[in-house]
């Protein structure tokens, strides 16, 4: 009886603390955020917007089937990804690409690259064409909507540009918003899909009406009083790691993202999808 109790309390601690990093790290969490702009035709009223972010190869449920039942519960207008769809630890490119499989025949999907992507090669760039997504790198796009547009800019993640041309982070980022403004309305309202969150003030500097990026996990582990512990690019107790976020005209929405990288769990920061809901 003793022997049994000598056991009971360490394998219950156990029990309980496995089912806790279960569900803190495949609770998927569906966050809801309207952005009001008079810039906005009328015709994008009510237009909704799914970002998905950082899924890392992760896989949720057999054949993704969990976050697929999310995702179509949802129906969005349009699906953006917003980079480190695959992880360069893990690779995890056959679950990313079942992914992807099963959302193109549905949904207009639009996909910028993160940092993985990047020391991967970008070997995963034409597959994920050939399953009919669109990969913006440094350009812009019109997305129509009875006969009104808006426009839709995607940047490579500056590692991209560093590597291949010796550049420092933020002049990648310059030359790329560069190259994608070259090619979009001025007049026109201006959504960008860039992984890094951390170059709110260079999005802020070129005017661009609405960011969505990922990059940051949510700080990994959301400790009270604290907005994570610690952001690549960021360090610890980084600012930028989820939420909404203005700077002059600018509004970023950052979204903690599905999957996990170096660190193997999330702690009181469960995956998340985050559903965008444009309105005149």
């Amino acid at each position: 009886m003793r022997l049994r109790k000598k056991w009971f309390i360490p394998l219950g601690i156990i029990a309980l603390s496995s089912w806790f990093l279960y569900r803190e790290n495949n609770q998927i969490d569906t966050t809801a955020v309207t952005v009001q702009s008079d810039k906005l035709p009328a015709a994008f009223n009510d237009y909704t917007i799914l970002q998905i972010a950082d899924l890392h190869g992760k896989s949720f449920g057999s054949r993704q089937k969990v976050l697929l039942k999310k995702v179509n519960k949802l129906k969005p207008d349009l699906i953006l990804m917003t980079g480190d769809l695959i992880d360069s630890r893990r690779n995890g490119e056959e679950e990313a690409l079942l992914l992807m499989k099963q959302l193109t025949p549905d949904y207009p999907v639009y996909f910028v690259t993160g940092n993985h992507e990047v020391r991967l090669n970008l070997t995963i760039l034409p597959k994920l064409e050939r399953l009919g997504v669109t990969v913006l790198r440094n350009t812009s796009v019109p997305l129509e909507r009875s006969g009104q547009f808006i426009e839709l800019l995607g940047i490579d993640d500056p590692t991209t540009t560093r590597w291949s041309e010796g550049l420092q982070e933020p002049d990648g980022i310059r030359k790329s918003l560069d190259q994608a403004q070259s090619t979009a309305d001025t007049r026109a309202f201006q959504l960008l899909m860039a992984h890094r969150p951390e170059y709110l003030p260079l999005y802020a500097e070129r005017k661009v009406d609405l960011v969505l990026s990922g990059h940051a996990h949510g700080g990994q582990i959301r400790l009270p009083f604290t907005d994570g512990m610690y952001a690549p690019g960021q360090g610890f107790f980084p600012e930028l790691t989820a939420g909404q976020h203005v700077m002059e005209n600018t509004r970023l929405i950052i979204s903690r993202g599905l999957g996990n990288s170096l660190f193997p769990f999330r702690i009181f920061n469960h995956p998340e999808l985050i559903v965008v809901t444009l309105r005149t």
